[in-house]
């Protein structure tokens, strides 16, 4: 079933980022620094993840 989790997107220096909640990065085991593939469409923002 898919959770649904709000986001905060915010500035660090020039750049914009995405918070995730730590519940999304222990789930997927994502760590500070690895680099995810973002899929935009009309319909939405994509990450594509292998587990």
């Amino acid at each position: 079933m898919p959770v649904k989790y709000m986001v905060t997107v915010t500035t660090l220096g020039t750049s914009s980022v995405i918070v995730l909640p730590k519940p999304v990065l222990d789930g997927f085991n994502l760590k500070k620094g690895q680099t995810l593939e973002l899929i935009v469409k009309d319909d939405g923002i994509y990450i594509p993840l292998k587990e």
